[in-house]
């Protein structure tokens, strides 16, 4: 009989925030698939738990894969969790779920999360948000994904390198406006957990002078849209579609101007079809 694949969260900095469920399922499993073995080694000290540790990481969980699914196959029950929080998000594991057979059990074990800890104590409305994880660290792309932010009109929730966080935020004062609303969570639930909710504008000068150190979590809010009239485009639209498609026109109009692109295409499509 096939064993079962436990996906377990661990803490993502004070180690009281396991699970009575996790520790149990951790306790019972024949090994431990594990980020790092010196980072898992002092959360299975904490509750004397002597197991033995796998290292599973992005550096070889691909050559790992096949002797896992194998142990699976032959009925070994397998914990896998990452450094800290959830496997999968951001972290190790998709290689591994989406490569195992639906005859083995894959069973969640819920728990601590950089991502549900942070959204819980937001100032900025969250009841729709996208979750963008780690942004690219190229220029060009990052700017894409906030331009994601301005055009689903949606909160976002990134986490980010002490190291970027000045430069990203510049990037959002210049794409989303220097009055959108941040929340930058610093080593969530550890010693030095701090939280900071502010305008992009202010946090920036607040941490161009003043370093961050440790894990950091953002919240970006959705842009403050001022409202545009689309009738002041009539003129440009009528003369732009003589040449330019829908598409076209309304990547042109938005180089100028801060617009919805969703409700500008439309509009666009409505002045041609009036023509």
């Amino acid at each position: 009989m096939p064993g079962t694949l436990y996906i377990v969260s661990t803490p993502i900095g004070n180690l009281k925030d396991i699970t009575i469920r996790a520790i149990e399922v951790l306790k019972l499993s024949d090994y431990i698939l594990a980020e790092s073995s010196v980072r898992s080694s002092k959360l299975l000290n904490e509750y004397n738990l002597n197991k033995r540790i796998v290292t599973f990481n992005k550096d070889n969980e691909k050559r790992k894969i096949k002797s896992v699914i194998e142990d699976l196959s032959n009925g070994l029950n397998i914990c896998l969790i990452s450094d800290a929080g959830t496997p999968s998000v951001s972290d190790p594991g998709y290689e591994l779920t989406r490569c195992i057979e639906s005859s083995v059990n894959i069973v969640p074990i819920p728990g601590p999360s950089s991502l549900t800890a942070a959204l819980s104590v937001s100032k900025i409305p969250i009841n729709k948000f996208i979750f963008l994880g780690f942004l690219s660290k190229k220029q060009k792309e990052r700017e894409k994904q906030l331009l994601v932010i301005k055009d689903t009109l949606f909160p976002a929730i990134v986490f980010e390198s002490k190291h970027r966080i000045v430069s990203l935020l510049k990037d959002i004062v210049d794409i989303l406006g220097e009055d959108t609303q941040i929340a930058v969570m610093r080593e969530l639930t550890k010693l030095h957990e701090e939280i900071y909710h502010d305008s992009a504008s202010n946090l920036l000068e607040k941490f161009s002078g003043h370093a961050l150190n440790g894990e950091i979590t953002m919240i970006i809010g959705k842009p403050i849209s001022h409202a545009v009239k689309m009738n002041v485009f009539d003129n440009k639209i009528i003369e732009l579609s003589k040449k330019h498609s829908a598409s076209e026109i309304v990547n042109i109009i938005r180089l100028f101007n801060d617009v919805n692109k969703k409700e500008l295409y439309k509009y666009v499509l409505k002045i041609r079809q009036d023509g």
